[in-house]
């Protein structure tokens, strides 16, 4: 399995709609997880939570290096046990799509802001697909986005 030496993490910025706490590890929220009425965002943004603090929402997220490593079945082991749901149940498919994420989130670099929005398609057929991406953010100033993206992790055992 492929280990990946980056982690989108969140920046505990109120402003920013970002609830997790700096530092925690972050993934796509599902259909279950809620904003917890802390912001309301358009439909079409959506909203990843944090892995390590109570699945709180964080509209971004900020790619990262962290010691060690990370692999799509690390990654899923955490999210399903945030979750509480049963690690069992994870299979190649399932693994498929965090691979992808992972993926996505390493090919960017380091401090990079990270957002999730759903892409419709009308032709051949209606689709919606989730993208992960990078945000941008071109009403502030270099050191403005210095300031709130380039910060040091703290690692989680």
């Amino acid at each position: 399995m492929k280990k990946y030496e980056k982690m989108l993490v969140g920046l505990n910025d109120k402003e920013l709609n970002c609830y997790g706490n700096q530092g925690d590890w972050l993934y796509i929220a599902n259909k279950r997880d809620t904003k917890k009425g802390l912001f309301r965002l358009p439909n079409y943004l959506y909203f990843f939570v944090s892995l390590n603090s109570e699945r709180m929402p964080s509209e971004i997220g900020v790619v990262k290096k962290i010691a060690g490593h990370v692999t799509a079945e690390d990654l899923a082991r955490l999210d399903y046990e945030s979750r509480k749901k049963d690690v069992s149940l994870i299979d190649e498919e399932i693994l498929k799509q965090y691979e992808e994420f992972l993926q996505k989130v390493n090919d960017q670099p380091e401090h990079t802001p990270m957002g999730a929005t759903w892409l419709e398609t009308i032709l051949p057929k209606k689709t919606r697909k989730l993208r992960v991406h990078k945000k941008f953010f071109t009403g502030m100033s270099k050191e403005e986005k210095k300031s709130i993206f380039e910060f040091d992790i703290k690692e989680k055992s």
